[in-house]
C-alpha cells in the first residue's frame, strides 16, 4: 500500500512539474507598425516590440497585424498572419513587414511624355511605354506634356486635364494620348470677335436708319 502511494506521489509530482514548466519564447519584430496578440490558457498579451515570454507547456496562438498601408506580415518566413504552436516545439518567432506591390503600365500614344511624382517625393519621366512596380496604396501624380508639335489630348479614361491623380490599389494601365489639336482658346476668341462685329454692325445700321430722313 505504501509503495502504491509512493508511485502515485511520484506520478503526481512529474505531472505537476510538467504542467508548471516554463518555456522561453522570443518574439522578434522586424518592421514599423507591427503588433501581435498572443493567446494562451485564457490569457491575452499585446506585443508591439521585441519581447521574451515565459509560457507554460501549452498551445499558443499568435495573430500579427501591420497598421501601415501597403504592408502585410509574415511569421517565421511564412506568408501568414496567424500561427498556432506548442511552447515546447518553438523557441523563436520572427514577425516581419512584407511590402505589397502593384503593377502600373504607362503607355504613350503620340509625341509626348508623362512625369510621375511619387508619394515619397521621387520623380520619374516616362518617354515611352513602361511598366512600373509601385507600393500598394501610394498616391501618384501623373502629368502629361506634349512635344515635337503634339499636344496632350486625353487619358484613357477620357479625362482631358493633363494632370491626374491615381491611388495604386490594383494592377492597372494608364494611357496618355497626344496629337495635333486646334487651340480651343483661339477658336473661342475668333467666334467672340465675329459675334461682336455682327452686333456692332447691326447697331450701326439701326442708328443710321434712325438718322436718315423719312
Amino acid at each position: 500500500m505504501i509503495k502504491k502511494l509512493e508511485i502515485l506521489a511520484i506520478l503526481l509530482l512529474i505531472t505537476t512539474t510538467t504542467l508548471s514548466s516554463a518555456y522561453t519564447i522570443n518574439i522578434i519584430i522586424q518592421g514599423k507598425g507591427i503588433s501581435a496578440i498572443v493567446e494562451y490558457c485564457g490569457h491575452i498579451e499585446l506585443i508591439s516590440k521585441n519581447t521574451t515570454l515565459s509560457l507554460p507547456n501549452t498551445s499558443v496562438t499568435i495573430n500579427a497585424y501591420d497598421s501601415i498601408i501597403g504592408y502585410n506580415v509574415s511569421i517565421n518566413c511564412k506568408n501568414t498572419s496567424s500561427l498556432t504552436f506548442n511552447t515546447e516545439n518553438l523557441k523563436q518567432i520572427i514577425i516581419k513587414s512584407v511590402p505589397i506591390y502593384v503593377w502600373i503600365n504607362v503607355k504613350i500614344n503620340g509625341n509626348g511624355k508623362v512625369i510621375i511624382n511619387f508619394q515619397n517625393g521621387s520623380k520619374e519621366i516616362i518617354n515611352q511605354s513602361t511598366k512600373l512596380k509601385v507600393l500598394y496604396g501610394n498616391l501618384l501624380t501623373f502629368k502629361a506634356e506634349g512635344r515635337d508639335g503634339d499636344s496632350f489630348t486625353n487619358w484613357n479614361n477620357n479625362y482631358t486635364y493633363p494632370t491626374m491623380w491615381v491611388i495604386a490599389s490594383n494592377n492597372t494601365c494608364i494611357i496618355a494620348n497626344f496629337g495635333k489639336v486646334r487651340s480651343s482658346v483661339s477658336s473661342s476668341i475668333n467666334f467672340l470677335g465675329i459675334g461682336l462685329l455682327v452686333i456692332l454692325g447691326g447697331f450701326y445700321i439701326y442708328i443710321k436708319r434712325k438718322q436718315s430722313p423719312t
